[in-house]
């Protein structure tokens, strides 16, 4: 049998988002809780667009802007805060959230990755803080990475999928 190469470059092509988008919907399936004991995962958020936060648990200290100025920019945003737990020191969940609880604002839901799922999947250096940017149907549609200014606010909030008006 003869393979054609057109076929074979449309595979080459396709292929690597066929296995992200495999990973994605693996990753939106996992639940994680947070500092309060809240259970919460993507596919909860499924039929509105959501900006994932992921950042070393040294640096949440950026959360709460990105979060105060998102929320203003694009209203009825969806936001998951992802802590990526360190895997080189043993990790307590229960000393970890007590943390969280101490040093986040309340209000600002954290979530806990200690297997850093959200890290790996998106090959993510969480020394800054990465957006995530997903549209309705949990798809990824923008990611960014760095350190709150306005100008990377606006860039990001300009990559919020807004929902169409009902007819």
């Amino acid at each position: 049998m003869r393979v054609r190469r057109p076929c074979l470059l449309l595979l080459a092509l396709l292929g690597p988002m066929l296995v992200m988008a495999q990973t994605t919907d693996r990753l939106a399936a996992l639940e994680f809780r947070d500092q309060y004991g809240n259970v919460d995962s993507l596919a909860r958020h499924a039929g509105a667009p959501v900006v994932a936060v992921v950042v070393g648990v040294r640096h949440l200290g950026m959360i709460e802007k990105w979060e105060r100025d998102l929320t203003v920019r694009a209203p009825g945003i969806r936001f998951l805060n992802v802590a990526d737990l360190p895997l080189d020191v043993p990790v307590d969940l229960d000393r970890t959230a007590t943390t969280l609880r101490k040093r986040v604002p309340p209000g600002v839901n954290v979530l806990m990755d200690p297997a850093r799922e959200w890290a790996t999947t998106f090959t993510l250096d969480t020394d800054l803080p990465n957006l995530l940017v997903f549209d309705a149907a949990g798809r990824l549609t923008a990611r960014f990475r760095g350190r709150w200014t306005a100008t990377l606010a606006a860039d990001v909030a300009a990559a919020i999928p807004r929902e169409e008006p009902a007819l």
